[in-house]
């Protein structure tokens, strides 16, 4: 770790969500001053470094920023090479709160990411992610399957209409969690359709037009497990909690798959437990 993050201008953090805190616990002693800490994609990944790092922002005057999504969509076989498919369109990108943060650096930084799109906060990039409200009750509805361990096509094969209708539905909690925060956001569809440039009229029609390809998971020890519940659709319901609102579409899912699984998503999922809605909307730059 010392090796990687000493002396670097920008540290790019693109694990999968769950081994965030764990790179983030062991780069602290090596952060020096005026460093950038980039999480792609966020996950939650700047509020969790706030967590672990504490006043250690301010004192060190780092800039800590994710993005709303993985803006590469990529693939690597054994040999290392490594294929670019495609580059998303209007990925959001921001930083943590502080009064210290130099400006500049981040604009340099948004000229080497000339694709992705500033957002005014965290709260943005984290609740714009798009992987957890499609990703979860796919796997959900084809659980038996993927236990099983069967070959089956994710989206052409594993989507129904009534897996669409639930996932509109999630997304509808989403939404409703980002309008009480004041926080700009669009429907699953309009956001797939600015991604890749399309103009699909339904989610039933996008999702398999736009991922043709792709085998679905053959293991509960899958990213869609382990990433997107507690680390995407956990902090939902930590939020919700907060705020007092219902969020039955997200509870349900969370609870169902923690029991098939026999994994508490809840217990290791990102955590605000330690953090009020002032605090949360403090290191956003927002007012209650």
């Amino acid at each position: 770790m010392a090796d990687v993050v000493t002396d670097a201008e920008v540290i790019i953090v693109s694990t999968t969500a769950d081994g965030h805190k764990n790179v983030i616990e062991k780069m602290k002693e090596h952060l020096q001053k005026d460093q950038i800490i980039l999480f792609i994609p966020g996950y939650w990944g700047a509020l969790e470094c706030r967590q672990v790092l504490g006043s250690d922002i301010e004192d060190k005057n780092l800039i800590v920023a994710e993005t709303s999504a993985q803006p590469f969509i990529s693939k690597a076989d054994d040999k290392g090479n490594v294929e670019v498919r495609k580059i998303k369109n209007n990925v959001m990108v921001s930083t943590l709160h502080t009064n210290t943060e130099d400006r500049t650096k981040y604009e340099n930084l948004l000229e080497k990411f000339p694709h992705l799109n500033h957002a005014n906060n965290v709260l943005m990039t984290s609740l714009n992610n798009t992987n957890v409200v499609v990703h979860v009750p796919i796997v959900a509805f084809n659980a038996s399957r993927i236990d099983s361990a069967q070959k089956f096509e994710f989206y052409p094969e594993g989507v129904s209409k009534l897996t669409v209708d639930y996932i509109e539905n999630l997304d509808k909690e989403r939404m409703k969690i980002a309008d009480l925060f004041n926080i700009e956001t669009k429907d699953i569809l309009s956001l797939l359709n600015e991604f890749y440039g399309t103009s699909h009229d339904s989610l039933f029609e996008a999702l398999p037009s736009l991922f043709p390809d792709g085998a679905g998971p053959n293991t509960l020890n899958h990213r869609y497990f382990t990433e997107d519940i507690p680390f995407g659709l956990v902090p939902i319901m930590e939020l919700a909690k907060k705020l007092e609102v219902d969020t039955v579409y997200t509870e349900k899912l969370v609870h169902i798959l923690s029991l098939f699984s026999g994994n508490d998503y809840l217990e290791t999922g990102v955590s605000f437990n330690d953090l009020s809605i002032e605090e949360i909307l403090q290191d956003c730059g927002l007012e209650k």
